[in-house]
């Protein structure tokens, strides 16, 4: 079992910003990752609000730019999945799918996980069901219908309308989006919004997946994607370090940055302050 000083769990915008301030401090971490690095960032259609990027940046180039930026720092990500989390004799243990670590203080930076849909029918038609984007960035000329009202629903839509047919269905008439989003939508020839319908039900009937609507509707899709919220991830934290977190945050041996921690304010910007503020204060509080 190795030890070192840092371990960052979440190779999102937050996790990578801290790494690289850490770097630049010359000290010693471990940055774990279950999937590709760049966290949600992959899924924008275009970030219009980070600095340096005037005409905006899409979301899968930023992360090819990040990534150029980790080579260039020769940061290694651990390609591993962290399954539990323990704190004893002062030192945290991650235990990942491969392996087992040590470190003194621990970044969490693990982002969100979705909502899941509870809805008759979904446990069966899950290779039709997706909660991001990415395993749908090559299709074409398919009908895609997303469930939701909230940014990532229109970013979503806009992003597969280049080459697909997308429905967004709100089952409220209450959007929760960004006007800038929904005006883009509205103005998509290959986007159609709805209002006041709710699935209530999905099947999968030979190459399409029917949905089940309110009021007696049905409509048929090739996917559907579902944007009806998150949720901090942090699962990996076992019983006994959940009611130690205040406390270890307070003497600055845990952190829990980025969208893990910050609620609505999911913004790629924000992440990235918080990691690197989050390296500062490791550098500047514990004697490094």
């Amino acid at each position: 079992m190795d030890r070192y000083k840092v371990g960052i769990i979440g190779a999102g915008p937050a996790g990578i910003a801290c790494a690289i301030q850490l770097r630049r401090y010359g000290i010693d971490f471990l940055l774990f990752e279950k999937n590709e690095p760049g966290g949600l960032l992959k899924n924008a259609f275009l970030v219009e609000n980070y600095l340096g990027f005037p005409e905006g940046i899409n979301g899968r180039r930023f992360v090819e730019l990040i990534l150029h930026q980790i080579k260039n720092q020769k940061i290694n990500i651990i390609n591993e999945e962290v399954l539990s989390v323990s704190y004893k004799n002062n030192e945290f243990h991650i235990i990942t799918n491969k392996d087992a670590h040590r470190v003194k203080i621990l970044v969490v930076a693990s982002g969100t996980k979705p909502k899941i849909l509870e809805i008759p029918g979904a446990p069966d038609c899950q290779s039709r069901i997706f909660y991001e984007i990415s395993p749908l960035r090559k299709t074409k000329n398919k009908k895609i219908a997303i469930i939701g009202s909230g940014d990532a629903a229109f970013d979503y839509a806009l992003s597969l309308s280049k080459n697909n047919k997308v429905l967004i269905m709100n089952r409220t008439r209450s959007v929760k989006s960004l006007p800038v989003l929904i005006q883009k939508a509205l103005q998509n020839r290959n986007i159609c919004y709805k209002t006041n319908i709710e699935v209530t039900g999905v099947e999968l009937n030979n190459d399409d997946l029917t949905l089940y609507c309110s009021k007696d509707r049905v409509i048929t899709v090739d996917y559907l994607i579902v944007a009806i919220g998150r949720v901090p991830n942090l699962n990996f934290f076992e019983k006994s370090i959940k009611q130690k977190i205040k406390m270890l945050e307070k003497r600055r041996k845990l952190y829990i940055i980025g969208d893990a921690k910050n609620g609505i304010f999911r913004q790629t910007a924000i992440a990235v302050s918080d990691g690197i503020r989050t390296a500062m204060e490791i550098y500047l509080s514990n004697g490094f």
